[in-house]
Formats: C-alpha cells, sequence, structure tokens
C-alpha cells in the first residue's frame, strides 16, 4: 500500500525559498537538497504510476540544481541517495518495457547498484556507524536488489558483466556492515539481512563464495529475514520502517555555505 505524503510540494518548495544566504552547513544544505530528491522521487514515482521519460528528466534536473554540492565534503550521500532514486525509477519499470530496453534498464540497475556499495565502502570513516537508519537501508536494498537480478536475469546479464565480481561485492558489503559495530548495531543487522538474502537466492555461488572467504555462521534471526523483506521477484514492497527504530542521526561537517542552489 502506497503512503500519503506528509507534506505537499508548496512545503518542499518554500524550504527552498527561506534558505538563509550563506547561512547553512554543510549538513544542512544536503538535507534540503536530499528533501527535495525524495519528494520528487515521490511525486514521480510513488504518487503515480512511473513515466520513465519523465521520471528521469525530473531527477536530472534535480541533480542540475544542487551539483553544486556534488563538489563539497560528505557528497556521497547524495550520490548514493541520487543512485537510489534512479535505481527505484528502473525497477518500476522493468515490468512496462520491451525486451530490448529491459536489457539496457538491467545492465544500467547493476551499475546503479554496485556504485551504493562501492561508494559506501570506499568512503567509510569512523562516523560511517553512526549515520541514520536510511543510508543503511539504501545499501541493503541495492545489495538485495542486485541479488534479485542476478538470479532472476542472470544469463542475459552475464553477457555485459563479470557476475562473480556481483556476487563478491554483495558479500563484502555484507562482511563490512558487520564489521561496524556490534551484533546490535543497525548495520550487523543489515549485513545479516544482505547475507540471509544472497544465500536464499544464490544458493550455490553463496556457498561457494563463503567457503573460500571468511566463514559466517548464520543465527537463528537470519534464517527470517528472507521472507520479512519479500525475495518475490515481482515486488519490491518491503516494510523497511517495520525492521529498525530510529537512530539519532550525525550531523556532520559544519561547513558554513556561501553558494546557493539557483532560485
Amino acid at each position: 500500500m502506497r503512503r500519503n505524503s506528509m507534506v505537499s510540494k508548496a512545503d518542499v518548495e518554500g524550504i527552498r525559498k527561506r534558505l538563509p544566504p550563506g547561512e547553512l552547513s554543510n549538513f544542512e544544505m544536503r538535507m534540503v537538497a536530499e528533501t527535495n530528491l525524495y519528494w520528487t522521487l515521490y511525486d514521480n514515482a510513488v504518487a503515480s504510476s512511473v513515466n520513465l521519460p519523465q521520471a528521469q528528466a525530473a531527477l536530472q534536473s534535480w541533480k542540475h540544481v544542487w551539483a553544486f554540492l556534488f563538489d563539497q565534503p560528505r557528497s556521497q550521500f547524495l550520490q548514493m541517495g541520487y543512485h537510489f532514486a534512479q535505481l527505484l525509477v528502473f525497477e518500476q519499470s522493468l515490468n512496462n518495457k520491451s525486451a530490448a530496453v529491459r536489457e539496457s534498464l538491467l545492465s544500467e540497475m547493476v551499475r546503479l547498484c554496485s556504485g551504493i556499495l562501492q561508494l559506501a565502502m570506499e568512503t567509510s570513516d569512523d562516523r560511517t556507524k553512526h549515520l541514520t537508519d536510511h543510508i543503511y537501508h539504501m545499501i541493503t536494498f541495492a545489495a538485495v536488489t542486485l541479488a534479485r537480478l542476478l538470479c532472476k536475469y542472470e544469463s542475459q546479464l552475464q553477457v555485459r558483466l563479470n557476475i562473480p565480481d556481483c556476487d563478491s561485492l554483495i558479500l563484502s558489503t555484507s562482511t563490512w556492515l558487520r564489521s561496524l559495530g556490534s551484533s546490535l548495531h543497525v548495520g550487523h543487522t543489515m549485513g545479516d539481512v544482505i547475507d540471509a538474502a544472497h544465500r536464499k537466492l544464490r544458493p550455490n555461488v553463496h556457498v561457494e563464495l563463503r567457503r573460500t572467504s571468511e566463514p559466517q555462521q548464520p543465527t537463528p534471526d537470519q534464517a527470517m529475514f528472507p521472507d520479512l523483506i519479500g525475495m518475490g521477484m515481482d515486488t519490491l514492497d518491503i516494510d523497511w520502517d517495520a525492521m529498525l527504530p530510529d537512530w539519532q542521526s550525525l550531523a556532520s561537517d559544519e561547513l558554513a555555505h556561501t553558494a546557493m542552489p539557483p532560485g
């Protein structure tokens, strides 16, 4: 069931109009940019059926407006959010496209999934464990989506892609997430989710890769994760909110801005 937005387009646009020039920190500017990004995603992929060209144009327009932030500190979260938005739009468009278009979308979806996972690991630092759940949900979404794509479309994808590298990336992400904190940390939980999803969707590959790398013993809870996040290939109706409580966000890189997005 689709949610109704708690804010309106006027609310989101009003945020930009009220921005005090030069007074917002890097973190605050990124939050404003992300608010606009997720409104764009909601407006084009949640509130109505996806029109792919229209949704792509809207997302590209968002990136053009906020491009100046992509060269500033902690921009990886905006990049991950942009990849995530594109990925969700493409996923919802898959079943409505011709075979030729679908093949192109599949390759692009793999690129986006891989980009999110690589970006998350390559930019990790001592503050990563304090990030909001949303960041971990995006990473998990990308990893599980990549596993689903490999499961359903391996024969089509292997012509263009190195499938073993994709499987290894998924499990590397799982291992990395579980290294971020204690067993109670959201990263550890999401790492378990990814591992369980890959084990269900790619059982033979999973066993072989785990045998040749660091062995992971499943916990009783892991067996329930695939059903919890919906491993069916025809839906991504995942109830992320039911999975974890809210964690306090980390406002970092409090750098004052002199640049502002175009009005």
